[in-house]
């Protein structure tokens, strides 16, 4: 019986493949780059058919790392970059115009215009970059008109795709990322289609996370292997982390980085400055919701450090901290694009303070760092996170210092994953269900490896007062661009 899973992980910057044991162990793991491009300020373009070549290419180079065959895989789950907008013709596949990046902000003035009548949107969200390209690609709008548009997020291209054009589906933790979906229902709503000029017989099928819904052609991957799972990055790494209680949470920190609270198996409002959305659905088990907040700036910023001279790599952060023996009142904002959860404020920026002659570069450094643990306490603080440990991820969980922050300014017991690509594992982990290799949810326990521990060791009084002097360094923050003169 064939015992192992592939998982394809569609990111913003590349594309990632594992193959793995049923067990959870990787057998074999490739990663390619995927280029960007803004031909305008505050657009971000990807090419449709640059992320299929090269999500082909990474599963043909996984499989052969870890000496696997097609037979030898028992299903396949795609997670993806969400968010981002993508259009092609129902006919011929081909799509109809460049990926439109969930960072692109070219629909801020009509995101802006509809906040004001009161109709919740922000810029994140697909609905209004849909809207956009129905009014200026020509392409979509012919389409449109002949009755060949089909619009979706990258997983319903990819499983497109990968099924030899036989699955137009997506899933409704996808599906609510695009700002088009009834939480009520797990469909797409019409009231909220019609409000952006959009048609329901453009979009995919809403479908459970876990569920077969074809295979892939023989001549993809040398097999027919099964397309059982498909999922958001954030929902994915929170199946790999086991947040299946109401009050479990995970932080996965990249670029940015993202807190999922689980709230229980209905939809609920979710707290000023967060989204309330779909973690999973699946069949047997049910459905989950989560309350989703953000840190906008994390990761970019040791990207700016390296950038500026100030650290000369991303692996010489925890070196260049311990090396700071006190920060001497240096305090470092992260707000390089504004701030996210709970305060949505796009008009913050960056902001140092406390520097003097004997401030240096480990003191900046070390103050980005406090920062970064900082502004993720501040997401934790504005959700119903439970008392079970704060389980994290991502590139940026591997710094050990900023563990450890995080430890002492939550107040809570930090665990960092042991694999560090939890969202591949977790598009596995999902996929495991459909086809057997996993009972049920709660057997992911067993299969992973034990995280590593971060205990606070700061005391109450002393958390506190750090958290003060944050606080007015926040709104010092807040206020720079009001601030500031014309």
């Amino acid at each position: 019986m064939a015992e192992h899973l592939l998982a394809l992980d569609l990111g913003t910057t590349g594309v990632r493949a594992l193959a793995l044991h049923a067990s959870g162990e990787v057998k074999g793991r490739a990663w390619q780059p995927l280029a960007a491009r803004s031909p305008f300020a505050g657009s971000l373009e990807q090419d449709p058919l640059e992320m299929w070549q090269r999500s082909l290419e990474v599963m043909r180079q996984a499989l052969a790392l870890a000496g696997l065959e097609a037979a030898d895989i028992e299903g396949l789950g795609v997670v993806n970059q969400r968010s981002t907008a993508l259009a092609w013709d129902a006919q011929t596949g081909a799509p109809l115009c460049s990926a439109i990046g969930w960072q692109d902000i070219r629909t801020a003035p009509r995101v802006a215009e509809m906040v004001s009548a009161g109709i919740p949107v922000n810029t994140l969200a697909s609905c209004t970059k849909f809207e956009w390209l129905l009014a200026n690609d020509a392409r979509v709008a012919e389409a449109a008109k002949a009755g060949r548009l089909r619009l979706g997020t990258p997983d319903t291209w990819l499983t497109l795709k990968l099924t030899g054009g036989e699955a137009l589906v997506t899933d409704p933790g996808n599906a609510a990322c695009t700002g088009l979906l009834d939480p009520a229902s797990l469909d797409w709503s019409p009231g909220i289609l019609g409000l952006f000029g959009l048609e329901a017989d453009w979009f995919a099928e809403v479908v459970p996370t876990a569920e077969v819904v074809a295979q892939t052609p023989i001549d993809l991957l040398g097999g027919a292997i099964p397309v059982a799972a498909r999922a958001g990055d954030q929902q994915a790494a929170s199946f790999a982390q086991s947040v299946f209680l109401p009050g479990e949470s995970k932080f996965t920190l990249g670029t940015s980085a993202m807190l999922n609270v689980h709230v229980g198996p209905s939809y609920q409002e979710p707290p000023a400055g967060s989204h309330g959305l779909p973690l999973w659905q699946l069949p047997e088990h049910g459905t989950a919701f989560c309350f989703e907040g953000n840190v906008v700036t994390a990761g970019a910023i040791v990207d700016w450090l390296v950038q500026i001279g100030l650290l000369e790599s991303p692996g010489a952060l925890d070196a260049v901290c311990r090396g700071v023996v006190a920060d001497h009142g240096v305090v470092f904002v992260p707000a390089f694009q504004g701030l996210g959860t709970p305060f949505l404020d796009d008009s913050a920026r960056g902001f140092v303070a406390g520097l003097t002659r004997g401030s240096g570069a480990g003191e900046l450094v070390h103050a980005a760092i406090v920062g970064i643990a900082h502004r993720c306490v501040d997401v934790i603080d504005s959700l119903p996170v439970g008392a079970a440990p704060l389980r994290v991820d991502g590139g940026l969980a591997q710094s050990r210092v900023l563990l450890q922050k995080l430890a002492d300014l939550a107040g809570r017991e930090v665990l960092r994953a042991s694999e560090t690509e939890t969202t591949a594992v977790g598009a596995a982990l999902l996929a495991a269900l459909p086809v057997g290799l996993l009972d049920s949810p709660a057997a992911i326990r067993e299969r992973v490896q034990e995280p590593e521990r971060f205990e606070p060791q700061t005391d109450e009084a002393s958390r506190g007062e750090a958290r003060r002097q944050w606080r007015r360094a926040l709104t010092r923050a807040r206020g720079s661009a009001a601030a500031a003169p014309d």
